[in-house]
């Protein structure tokens, strides 16, 4: 038996698919034009998602500040290293 997909999983499947930008300005009209309990289920699932899409970025902001401190961090380390062995070098000489 398989199961039809209802309004909501549509709804929410179609929000999924846009950027923030495309939800925001779709969230944005359907405020100015909420009239009807269906728009308004539309727009608090709308709302949904989009907050959802900001925590996701939120995440991946915070991810890759971590990547790049690590990666600076090593860098460092390595110039660091490469400098002490060059003296030493200088020093053997």
């Amino acid at each position: 038996m398989s199961r039809e997909p209802d309004d909501s999983q549509i709804l929410i499947s179609k929000y999924r698919s846009m950027n923030i930008e495309e939800l925001e300005a779709n969230i944005n009209n359907w405020d100015n034009e909420n009239n009807f309990p269906t728009q308004t289920k539309s727009l608090n699932i709308a709302k949904n998602e989009l907050e959802a899409k900001y925590k996701d970025r939120q995440k991946q902001i915070e991810l890759l500040t971590k990547s790049l401190t690590s990666s600076s961090r090593a860098g460092r380390w390595l110039s660091s290293t490469k400098a002490v062995i060059e003296q030493l070098l200088k020093f053997k000489n």
